[in-house]
């Protein structure tokens, strides 16, 4: 699956199975993961957690970079359900929606099916505007406080 679309000028949404990946777009995911996770929330991980060969990467970019990103993991891998993680956005771009599309670009693809995510709990209620609901109590993972979500998608 590779899909390409427009927002305007220099911003666009690409969508690629793992072994569709380029190189430089691996190069780029993972760039934006670490920018992310480990540099800017210093969340020491693992980022290889063999997901990525079972998920649909979203990534955002404007001109040759990517500014967003999230992965869609396949039903079996995480949850029952499809997941979506690793959502992030480089300090510079955010408040400008981008997670938001992404996110909903995903969830459109997935129409239908249940998508449930493990959020940071400060983004709850970001999530919840979504359509994701709280399921259980918040929980600590990486050292950051987080809350499991679903999404009923339908």
């Amino acid at each position: 699956m590779a899909h390409h679309g427009c927002l305007n000028m220099s911003l666009k949404i690409v969508k690629k199975n793992f072994e569709d990946l380029t190189n430089q777009e691996v190069y780029d995911l993972l760039d934006i993961r670490l920018d992310v996770f480990v540099t800017e929330q210093n969340i020491i991980y693992t980022d290889t957690d063999y997901k990525d060969q079972h998920a649909i990467h979203y990534m955002l970019y404007d001109n040759e970079k990517v500014v967003s990103y999230l992965r869609l993991i396949l039903p079996g891998y995480k949850y029952l359900e499809y997941a979506i993680g690793r959502v992030a956005t480089r300090k510079e771009d955010r408040n400008k929606g981008y997670a938001t599309k992404l996110l909903l670009e995903a969830k459109n693809d997935v129409k239908g099916y249940p998508i449930r995510i493990s959020a940071q709990a400060y983004l709850e209620s970001y999530y919840q505007k979504l359509g994701f609901e709280s399921i259980g109590k918040p929980y600590l993972e990486e050292g950051i406080l987080h809350v499991e979500m679903l999404a009923k998608n339908e």
